[in-house]
């Protein structure tokens, strides 16, 4: 995927114009399909241009964040499709994956909203955020609402670091792989806690459940 994204930024460094935006928006959308892809990377190479070339900071936002959205849109859909049981497929309709389900459209409906608004915010776990307000059922509009929220926050901070560096690929470069790590270790540290938090209350539950006298 590395190959592939730094191929479209050789590409665009000598593109500029209404192709050139296209492209942009379409790797801000890849991303939300295929999950490993570096969007960030591709999508800060684009305020680079924007800070150092001809590029217009304005069509670079608005690529940005109409891809985001699209990309969104399409990880919704597949969410929409596996919630049906009639549609899901057949290795999805499992006791365990009903269940995983019903779990994901219980958060989802008292928290939607909150998932959605930061998911730009979470590397390489975006997608995953929209497929899960598909499954949810949640009502498309609001899901464009708070996804587009996030992908124009998002896509601010990076204009402003972009404004702040722009002069230094470089320092960008490391600026995002550095948030990128860090963010990683929170959510993997937050992963953690909620599945120790919900071993502990199994081991409460099986405790309590062994000490109950018979009936």
């Amino acid at each position: 995927m590395e190959g592939t994204a730094e191929e479209i930024m050789r590409w665009l460094e000598r593109s500029e114009g209404p192709l050139g935006y296209v492209v942009l928006a379409l790797a801000s959308l890849v991303e939300y399909v295929v999950p490993p892809f570096p969007g960030d990377t591709v999508a800060l190479f684009g305020i680079f241009l924007a800070a150092t070339a001809d590029w217009s900071a304005a069509w670079v936002y608005l690529a940005l964040n109409a891809g985001a959205i699209g990309g969104g849109m399409i990880a919704y859909g597949f969410g929409r499709a596996v919630s049906s049981p009639e549609r899901r497929p057949r290795w999805l309709c499992g006791p365990r994956t009903t269940r995983a389900i019903e779990q994901i459209t219980a958060r989802y409906e008292k928290h939607g909203a909150v998932y959605l608004a930061i998911n730009r915010f979470v590397p390489a776990l975006r997608a995953f955020f929209f497929v899960g307000a598909g499954i949810a059922r949640l009502p498309w509009p609001a899901v464009v609402l708070w996804g587009g929220l996030s992908a124009a926050v998002w896509n601010g901070v990076l204009l402003g670091v972009g404004w702040t560096v722009g002069e230094s690929w470089d320092e960008m470069l490391a600026w995002a792989r550095a948030y990128s790590a860090v963010a990683t270790a929170l959510v993997v540290l937050v992963v953690l806690a909620l599945v120790a938090r919900a071993l502990v209350r199994r081991a409460r539950t099986s405790s309590r459940s062994d000490g109950a006298p018979p009936a």
